[in-house]
């Protein structure tokens, strides 16, 4: 049985790894356009609009070597590409989204580009969705080696209202290109509050170190990850007759990652200074890039500091070791939340079984435990961070997307509730039997039989995953915004704060024995969690039907009713050729589930406004570029990130959000109501969570006339947080009763 849970186990972990692209995938290209020194095409993420009111476009330039073009701030010399839009249809102008660029250095010219092979990620409002859109694109850029040449293309590309043959599954809309495309886009500069770094200060000074005095800038970044090896990167938008030179670091404080450079300042004349000039700052260490407005100052923050030291040190190490308190904090009381109901049910059992071994072999036991739910910690820190560095989309519970996933933990979940319903006590032939019996009792004995706890353990992590907790989503918003240290230093607190029950009993064994003594009555409560556990394959499939289709949840139901009956009926036979062929026919009702969703189609998904099951909430459809508008006609917006598979979203639903006072409160006028649904994949959705450094769910915000920026509502909400924020938001006391 360890041996079967084990390659199940193994399946279910490799389903962590995003899906490769679906088989409709169509070309989505426009005509390329070559010259001796670059190759320029227009791509698009998408092969059919499908209702989208925006969609993502990439300008693809293919440079020889030594060839490059400029980014939006060429620097001393250049200029960026310039896109003209007309002779389209059904769309407006698009927006560059500029990735981080490299820095060339050349005759004491700084300039700022891209060379060999980079995608611009395009977002273009569509302006009929139900209407195929023509485009017509002529780009003007310069493209620079030795020498300079500056180049035109014509694109066009056509991209029709819906698939051929009339389909409207959404996620078989997405093109080939989109990956390449989302790749790019992931190393656009991040924007926002609770960025990963931040740039604390920026001054202007006079540098005396030389035999010339020099105006330089003073820049003070925190967050930085000082194990990296690539050098720290700023650039400076600002006055464009001012160039900036290369940043050099002048001080560093390695225990907080906080590090000052300075930038010296080209082209000022006698009596100009950049103080109080508005500036953006982009900084970018490695694959990870910020910008901010900042405005320059004449001194440090902190007047009484000289210039060579960092200022918000003591800031960082608080924060630094907060994040690592919230994490500790946020992962224990993850065992509390709602979607932990099937761990705790095997917490239960275990401490129950407990009661009958040695003090040694209990703290063993519990130990491994706690070892399975840091190491599976471990693994999904691994696989975040491999998907990071390869240009994905990471979160948390973002496992709960893929179909194979939510197939294969259904399985498990309906495989230990048969295990606890008494239906897999596999015997084979008597002498086989008895030897492998002996055996396993021979290590349970000897305390070294630790692999079903060490699974247990594993098992409660990769379960709990769909649920938030309050001062989870600001550890994991920290760990995933920041470097892979970061990453899996946040994890190992979470999994350790986590197993803190498995480590308690651990470390006082005779905790376990204060729950009754063993007996018959242990099968009636084995019963009762056995449907506990089939109550929650249950929920699994519910939210397998959002994403593959009602049609194929069912199937894999059914199949897993069938081996289930199967089971019993091989459980109560006697006649050893009725048990093989009902062990038989109850593998193939398993792999009949496990394979059925590759045969089913995923439903449309719906673009519309839509509703609360209970009708209460006119919910709109999540439009984020709709926020500042509604708010400069005096509205506020409640925006809820929410997913079937989200156990902590249903119940902040139920208790607070559909609740009558509350519901009164959202129905107001003046008040509207977004909800987006990350049930499945949608880069929309993950890059406006990412914006404001969460990377899970629940996700609550209010926006209004005096929250312009928003207010950010914890994970578990309350009716008192909720009314609160309107109030704030709105700046009317009226709007809510308390």
């Amino acid at each position: 049985m360890i041996r079967s849970l084990l390659v199940t186990l193994g399946l279910f972990i490799a389903a962590l790894a995003p899906l490769g692209a679906g088989p409709h995938a169509q070309t989505a290209a426009s005509n390329r356009v070559d010259e001796d020194f670059a190759s320029v095409r227009l791509l698009s993420a998408r092969d059919a609009i499908n209702g989208r009111d925006e969609i993502r476009l990439g300008l693809e330039f293919e440079l020889e070597p030594d060839w490059k073009i400029y980014w939006r701030s060429a620097g001393d010399a250049g200029f960026p590409p310039q896109l003209d839009w007309a002779g389209s249809t059904n769309i407006g102008n698009g927006e560059i989204r500029w990735p981080a660029p490299h820095r060339f250095s050349i005759f004491g010219l700084e300039t700022f580009g891209y060379k060999d092979h980079i995608i611009l990620p395009i977002d273009v409002p569509v302006t009929d969705p139900a209407q195929a859109a023509h485009i017509e694109l002529d780009v003007d850029y310069l493209v620079c080696s030795d020498v300079c040449i500056p180049a035109q293309a014509h694109l066009t590309l056509d991209i029709p209202a819906s698939l051929s043959g009339g389909t409207n599954i959404d996620n078989a809309a997405i093109s080939s290109f989109a990956h390449d495309i989302e790749k790019f886009a992931s190393r656009v500069p991040l924007r926002g509050d609770n960025l990963p770094m931040s740039v604390t200060d920026i001054w202007q000074s006079v540098d005396t170190s030389g035999e010339n005095d020099k105006t330089v800038l003073n820049v003070t970044v925190s967050g930085l990850d000082q194990t990296a090896t690539d050098p720290v990167e700023i650039l400076i938008e600002g006055n464009v007759r001012l160039g900036f030179g290369v940043p050099v670091p002048t001080a560093t404080d390695d225990a907080t990652g906080t590090q000052q450079f300075q930038i010296p300042i080209y082209g000022l004349k006698d009596g100009q200074t950049t103080i109080g000039d508005d500036v953006i700052v982009t900084v970018i260490a490695g694959p990870l890039a910020i910008e901010q407005d900042r405005q320059i100052a004449a001194s440090p923050s902190g007047s009484g500091t000289s210039s060579n030291t960092v200022s918000g040190t003591s800031i960082a190490a608080t924060s630094l070791w907060l994040i690592g308190a919230l994490a500790l904090l946020g992962g224990f009381i993850l065992n509390f939340m709602p979607c932990v109901l099937p761990v705790l049910s095997i917490k239960v059992m275990s401490a129950m079984k407990a009661q009958g071994s040695e003090r040694s072999a209990t703290r063993r036991g519990f130990l491994a435990s706690a070892a399975g739910i840091i190491t599976s910690f471990w693994l999904i820190a691994a696989m975040l961070i491999a998907i990071k560095l390869a240009g994905g989309t990471i979160g948390w519970g973002i496992q709960f997307q893929q179909p194979l996933f939510l197939t294969v933990m259904t399985i498990i979940v309906a495989l230990f509730a048969f295990n606890m319903w008494g239906l897999f006590e596999i015997n084979g032939p008597a002498e086989l039997g008895n030897a492998a019996n002996d055996a396993i009792t021979t290590r349970e004995q000897s305390g070294s039989h630790l692999g079903g706890h060490f699974l247990t353990g594993m098992f409660a992590t990769l379960l709990a995953t769909p649920c938030s907790a309050p001062f989870l989503g600001t550890a994991v918003g920290f760990a995933l915004a920041g470097s892979s240290f970061d990453i899996f230093w946040i994890f190992t607190l979470l999994g350790i704060g986590l197993a803190i029950p498995y480590l308690a009993i651990a470390t006082r064994p005779e905790i376990a024995r204060l729950l009754p003594k063993p007996g018959r009555w242990m099968g009636f409560v084995k019963g009762v969690l056995g449907v506990a556990l089939a109550g929650t394959a249950v929920w699994l499939l519910s939210v397998l039907a959002v994403q593959i289709g009602m049609g194929g949840a069912i199937a894999v139901g059914v199949a897993l009713v069938i081996a289930g009956i199967l089971l019993f009926a091989r459980h109560r036979t006697t006649v050893q050729k009725r048990k093989f062929t009902f062990t038989a026919l109850a593998t193939l009702g398993v792999l009949a589930a496990l394979f059925a969703p590759g045969f089913s189609k995923a439903p449309v998904r719906n673009t519309g406004a839509t509703e609360t099951a209970t009708g209460k909430l006119p919910w709109q459809p999540f439009a984020p570029d709709e926020i500042a508008r509604h708010v400069a006609d005096g509205k506020t917006v409640l925006v809820d990130i929410t997913a079937e598979w989200c156990v902590s979203c249903q119940v902040n639903k139920k208790l607070v959000l559909e609740t009558d006072e509350i519901a009164t409160a959202l129905s107001a006028d003046d008040v509207i109501v977004m909800q987006g649904d990350w049930t499945r994949p949608d880069p929309v959705i993950a890059g406006y969570l990412a914006g404001y450094g969460r990377y899970g769910i629940p996700f609550n915000a209010v926006f209004g006339p005096n929250a312009e920026k928003g207010i950010l509502l914890s994970e578990l909400l309350s009716k008192k947080e909720v009314l609160d924020a309107l109030a704030e938001a709105t700046g009317r006391a009226d709007l809510v009763k308390n």
